[in-house]
């Protein structure tokens, strides 16, 4: 019985392992519309209040909260969007795009575009760590080499000795080059 449980375990574990590979491996071919402005203000399958200015697009079938990149096959413009929207199955288009995401693969004027959809990981939205400068240097002067320890106690707390270099300079003075986190 045990050896049963654990196998369907396993089994489940690796079910779902590839339905989330099918998933990322997703992609779509069709035709691309845009949102009519009627729709604007309007509440979306999400909950989200429908605007044209943001990077959202509806689809038939996939997952909402689904981030997908979308080519314009005739120009090969790329967006990135999050499906927050559902499309009628009846509709003969895959996907339907806010105003400000066809814009950008540039078929206003056309109304209509051949795409390829791709489903995508979630975009970073942690933003990168500020650029920290060149090293800081702290001058200690004049400070016997006696006094070593105390400017350890002092430095330590604004900047960690493990990021520091002893540079001595000059006779009982030290000059430290300390390096930000």
């Amino acid at each position: 019985m045990q050896i049963l449980v654990k196998g369907s375990c396993l089994l489940l574990l690796s079910c779902l392992c590839s339905l989330s590979d099918a998933q990322s491996a997703y992609v779509e071919e069709g035709t691309a519309s845009y949102y009519h402005d009627k729709f604007v203000g309007r509440k979306t399958a999400s909950g989200e209040i429908f605007t044209q200015d943001k990077m959202t697009a509806a689809h038939k079938s996939l997952p909402l909260g689904t981030w997908v990149m979308v080519t314009n096959k005739a120009n090969d413009s790329v967006v990135i969007l999050r499906i927050n929207d559902r499309m009628p199955q009846w509709n003969k288009r895959s996907i339907d795009l806010t105003y400000s995401a066809a814009e950008r693969l540039g078929y206003i004027r056309a109304g209509l575009a051949k795409v390829r959809i791709e489903v995508i990981d979630p975009p970073n939205e942690t933003p990168p760590p500020p650029d920290p400068g060149p090293p800081a240097t702290v001058f200690i002067e004049p400070l016997p080499v006696k006094a070593i320890p105390v400017a350890n106690k002092l430095i330590e707390p604004r900047y960690p000795l493990d990021y520091a270099d002893l540079l001595p300079k000059e006779e009982k003075k030290v000059w430290w080059k300390v390096w930000p986190r």
